[in-house]
């Protein structure tokens, strides 16, 4: 977490690059906008195949309020990362 202090020194040396070199600026927002959406790797779906079989493996366990603690939680971390992935992009 930055200070205060550090988040202005931060937007004043942003604010510098931007005057004295808009290229460099337009260069990575150019490149941000092509890198892929998270939410489509390969990471996302192993989270979602673990927290799945992780709930499985409670509700053969016997706990029905575990298995769907696990499956809400997985949900709502899932749906989250996609809304954050969406929140980058610029509108259409």
């Amino acid at each position: 977490m930055l200070s205060d202090r550090e988040r202005e020194t931060l937007r004043e040396v942003e604010r510098r690059l931007l005057i004295e070199d808009p290229e460099f600026a337009r260069y990575f927002k150019a490149r941000a906008q092509r890198l892929p959406h998270p939410a489509d790797g390969l990471g996302i779906k192993i989270f979602l195949i673990a927290g799945l079989l992780i709930s499985a493996l409670v509700l053969v366990a016997g706990s029905l309020g575990g298995a769907a603690a696990f499956a809400a939680a997985t949900g709502l971390i899932w749906l989250t990362w996609r809304w954050a992935g969406r929140m980058d992009q610029p509108p259409p």
